[in-house]
């Protein structure tokens, strides 16, 4: 298995983390501010997936814990397979992610384990941003599965399990712009050495961790993206995501969801609006069987979540 880091940012938070591994619970962590507190084993979790190439060390998420202890919420991160001090995947390099399946598969574990360890608490809500946004949906059904696998297994030992409030996604990455993408003997190529070269950044996207908070943090991949990881994330968005809005497999999956909020720019250089707006639509809630809801941010790019909160700590 893959030893994955969680960071826990909890009523305590004033910048920085409660450190601690999924599998292990190892402790470590920064420094935080002391607050009172009032029945913080009760407050809900905000279970968090980041994006490609990033880390818990964002200003995004930074700007989330504080909004989230201010509001009585515990904020939980998942650094993925291959970032932050996640482990690697076997002997691939850093941000090197070939499998979606795989990474979903962590999700569920993450939610389960979370869920479990914080029992007292009154709810959970799962929210992603970017690879994080389209992680998320696709955990969904084992999410579902596993919870009420669980309820019922223990429902003679009396044990308490926190609410599924729903799922919030921050620029998911539900499409892709066919302008970002190479031609398609080109994809092609790439995709053939990617089983070669999975850790090498051959003519793929090239990230600069300009949100990374600390501003020195050197958990957020920078330089190409691994060809690996490239080739994943194409085919999800190009392939998966909308052979599902076609298919009936959205339907099954999202069944017994309680909840959608999905924020989007108007400007995302990166996925088309219409992709969103396409995979909403199709998302199978009601009004009786649960709310949906869709908002668009003028003049936002892919990384408002970044970009944003970060222009508001700089005022």
């Amino acid at each position: 298995g893959v030893l994955l880091n969680v960071e826990c940012f909890g009523p305590n938070y004033g910048g920085g983390s409660e450190n601690s591994n999924a599998s292990s619970n190892a402790g470590g962590g920064n420094s935080m501010h002391k607050r009172s507190m009032h029945n913080s084993d009760e407050w809900p979790l905000l279970l968090y997936i980041h994006g490609v190439c990033e880390s818990a060390e964002t200003w995004g998420v930074q700007t989330l814990a504080q909004y989230c202890a201010k509001h009585c919420w515990r904020l939980i991160v998942l650094e993925l397979a291959g970032h932050g001090l996640s482990e690697n995947i076997g002997k691939l390099g850093r941000a090197a992610c070939p499998n979606f399946d795989d990474l979903v598969n962590h999700v569920v574990e993450f939610t389960e384990e979370m869920s479990s360890k914080f029992s007292r608490s009154k709810g959970f809500a799962m929210c992603g941003g970017s690879l994080g946004g389209v992680l998320v949906p696709f955990a969904v059904e084992g999410i579902l599965t596993t919870r009420r696998n669980n309820i019922t297994s223990s429902m003679t030992e009396k044990k308490q399990h926190p609410d599924f409030y729903g799922i919030a996604l921050l620029a998911p990455a539900l499409g892709v712009n066919p302008a970002a993408v190479p031609p398609s003997p080109v994809v092609a190529a790439l995709k053939a050495l990617s089983y070669f070269l999975p850790s090498r950044g051959i003519m793929t996207p090239i990230e600069h961790p300009t949100y990374a908070c600390p501003p020195n943090s050197t958990r957020n991949f920078s330089g190409h993206w691994p060809l690996s990881t490239s080739s994943m994330l194409l085919d999800v968005t190009a392939n998966k995501v909308p052979n599902d809005v076609v298919s009936d497999n959205l339907q099954q999956r999202m069944e017994g969801l309680p909840s959608l909020y999905v924020i989007v720019g108007d400007k995302d250089e990166i996925v088309p609006l219409q992709s969103v707006i396409d995979w909403f639509e199709a998302v199978p809630l009601s009004s009786d069987s649960g709310e949906k809801r869709l908002t668009v941010l003028k003049g936002a790019g892919h990384d408002f979540f970044h970009e944003r909160l970060k222009g508001d700590k700089q005022k």
